[in-house]
């Protein structure tokens, strides 16, 4: 017997819901380090495990074909933690904000032009029903942009021929600027949790991987790493570990600039936002002088992630010599809190 009726449920919650692990465990998991003041909880992020067309026949399986009338209150909370077969069920009334995080996928064969259109008009307020951020391809299209600021960004686009999505994300690898850096992290823990070095224990590990990024001088970096590292064992192992980090270090390039490595990327996180809005906007308006004229905050208040998708359907039609804008929209929230954590 369950206790749903009974128990104290937590309010003032936002939920995101998104599509896989990469943008759980390594975007979101970033951008909330570097903007804690957007306060969402790493238990808060569901990884839904499957693409957008699933979500569309889940609630068609719930709430039937009509499911957009006037009458219908979709509760997303509730399909989704029904599906995942969660212990305890989950209302849109446990949360103040619902963000969904989903990829196009032009190349799926369940795509439906009409259908994510139908959820792209209908989610798009995070305080009501919630609302959907879809990225071009996919996800990892944050990460493609080959410097920092990169002028040709907001030209960018890929055949609609680049299929399956392991293509793209190998395109990605190949020509991003940031891919190492937001990597970086995950590659520290790894090297320590590692054979050679083999810091098994975790708290230890996770202080040892804190410490690392909150260097912020070249300077007094080597003492840092030496105080840092105490915790292997063997001193020339040790050393080894010190001049290998050094060197990762230099190349991510934060220490240079006397930052962290959080908040150099808050800037760098910063960067892809502005990108993005700017790109968006053209896409919408298809004019990019217009775009020149504009501060970017007025841009980002007349971006409309709707307009954004008719244009992809469109452009993307044509199978053999169709293609997509890549774009990210789902680091909107950000702006989309406080258009001031960017400015």
């Amino acid at each position: 017997m369950n206790n749903y009726a009974t128990e104290a449920r937590r309010r003032g919650r936002s939920l995101l819901v998104v599509e896989g692990d990469h943008e759980k465990n390594e975007l979101f998991w970033l951008v909330f380090k570097c903007y804690p003041e957007l306060h969402v909880d790493m238990e808060n992020i569901w990884i839904y495990g499957t693409n957008i067309y699933m979500l569309y026949e889940d609630i068609i399986r719930e709430y039937g074909d009509d499911w957009e009338n006037e009458w219908t209150d979709i509760d997303l909370p509730f399909v989704i933690s029904k599906k995942k077969n969660l212990e305890n069920l989950c209302y849109k009334n446990d949360f103040t904000n619902i963000i969904l995080v989903f990829d196009y996928e032009r190349h799926d064969p369940q795509f439906s032009a009409d259908k994510i259109l139908r959820l792209q008009n209908y989610f798009s307020d995070a305080a009501d029903m919630g609302k959907l951020y879809l990225n071009y391809p996919m996800i990892e299209s944050y990460q493609h942009l080959k410097s920092l600021p990169d002028e040709e960004y907001i030209n960018r686009k890929i055949s609609v021929s680049l299929q399956p999505g392991s293509k793209y994300k190998e395109l990605v690898r190949n020509e991003s600027v940031i891919e190492k850096a937001v990597d970086f992290p995950h590659r520290i823990e790894d090297l320590l949790a590692g054979t050679r070095y083999r810091i098994e224990d975790a708290d230890k590990r996770q202080i040892c991987c804190d410490k690392i990024l909150n260097i912020s001088n070249d300077s007094e970096m080597e003492r840092s790493l030496e105080e840092i590292l105490r915790v292997v064992d063997d001193d020339k192992k040790a050393r080894t570990l010190k001049y290998q980090l050094k060197d990762w270090i230099e190349k991510v390039g934060y220490t240079h600039e006397n930052r962290t490595y959080w908040k150099h990327m808050r800037e760098v996180i910063g960067e892809i936002v502005c990108h993005n809005i700017e790109k968006a906007y053209v896409i919408q308006h298809e004019d990019r002088n217009d775009s020149n004229d504009r501060k970017l905050k007025e841009q980002f208040e007349q971006v409309d992630l709707s307009q954004i998708l008719n244009v992809q359907n469109e452009v993307s039609q044509d199978m053999e010599n169709g293609f997509i804008w890549v774009l990210n929209t789902c680091i909107f929230l950000i702006p989309d809190y406080n258009f001031r954590l960017i400015a």
